[in-house]
């Protein structure tokens, strides 16, 4: 018959301290039939007799009383044990392996960490910049940071902070091409396009239930949002591009929004980890803490918000 050692001295140790299989019970949180029961198993298991019962006492027998103080000094050790580990899980550290995408991990994720490591110096984290998808599981990352519309069905993700994606182009440009007034404009004007979407021509726009539909031409392609940032600042094209990428140029003036009374395919800033289950500190206060820094409104969009306003022709 199998037997929970564990449980059965802790009922027992409770029913010496409190002097009655009844009075152990409620301490327990259980049945006076499920205290004798444990008691009676910890005797047969032992092949002794550990208490004396009468009808009105019980007291220990020789036998009893040894395994008693034995037994407390053991629970002693499991508890000290429990209560080290649950402390131990309470704190972040180790490693944190984290991977993201290369514009918002250079302009905003590192800047992040810095502060994170300062609060939490029990973590190391080792973090990897890539523009693709990562295989959270097959490539070992705890957690990853991406910019998405939607997230795969077998991944658990958190909202950070929205990005908002907007046109843009150089005071320059606009003002040698003019400024387009309507999405289907952008056909005359040099577009350059970003690799990693679906369709990197195909950009979209809606303004009051009605939905544009473009595919834009241009003469630069690439998979950096920084390169087609650079590339717009110069003065070579319209860009559709996050403004967390692109705020700082906004600010400055060196880009001016477009097309702001259309709507754009807005994106989602994520953390996503593989399993909600037993997540472990470093994961849980990491995704924390960026929810913090970055929501619920963003400062890249919060800093710009007279930047964000019809550009003149």
């Amino acid at each position: 018959m199998a037997i929970d050692i564990v449980t059965s001295m802790r009922v027992f140790n409770a029913v010496v301290d409190v002097g009655s299989f009844a009075g152990a019970a409620e301490r327990l949180n259980i049945s006076r039939g499920m205290s004798t029961r444990y008691v009676a198993q910890l005797e047969g298991y032992l092949g002794v007799r550990l208490l004396n019962r009468t009808t009105r006492k019980l007291s220990l027998t020789e036998a009893g009383n040894d395994y008693h103080e034995r037994a407390t000094q053991v629970l002693a050790m499991i508890e000290e044990a429990e209560s080290s580990v649950a402390q131990e899980e309470s704190v972040p550290r180790g490693t944190l392996r984290v991977a993201s995408s290369h514009a918002f991990g250079v302009r905003h994720l590192g800047w992040a960490i810095t502060e994170y490591l300062h609060r939490y110096p029990g973590v190391q984290i080792d973090v990897t910049l890539n523009d693709r998808v990562v295989d959270l599981v097959e490539e070992g990352f705890d957690l990853g940071i991406r910019v998405a519309s939607q997230i795969h069905p077998g991944l658990i993700a958190r909202k950070l902070a929205r990005a908002r994606i907007v046109a843009c182009a150089s005071p320059d440009y606009l003002k040698k091409h003019g400024v387009p007034k309507s999405p289907m404009e952008l056909i005359d004007h040099n577009c350059l396009s970003y690799a990693y979407v679906n369709l990197p021509n195909e950009w979209h726009f809606r303004r009051k239930g009605s939905a544009q539909k473009v595919h834009v031409p241009g003469n630069l392609r690439g998979n950096s949002g920084d390169i087609l940032r650079n590339a717009a600042i110069e003065g070579l094209g319209v860009i559709l591009q996050p403004t967390f990428l692109i705020y700082e140029a906004l600010r400055e003036k060196k880009l001016v929004r477009i097309l702001s009374d259309w709507e754009t395919d807005d994106l989602t800033v994520f953390a996503v980890y593989p399993n909600r289950k037993f997540l472990s500190p470093k994961v849980r206060s990491f995704i924390d803490f960026l929810a913090e820094r970055f929501g619920p409104e963003p400062y890249w969009d919060f800093d710009i918000k007279p930047c964000l306003d019809k550009a003149k022709a």
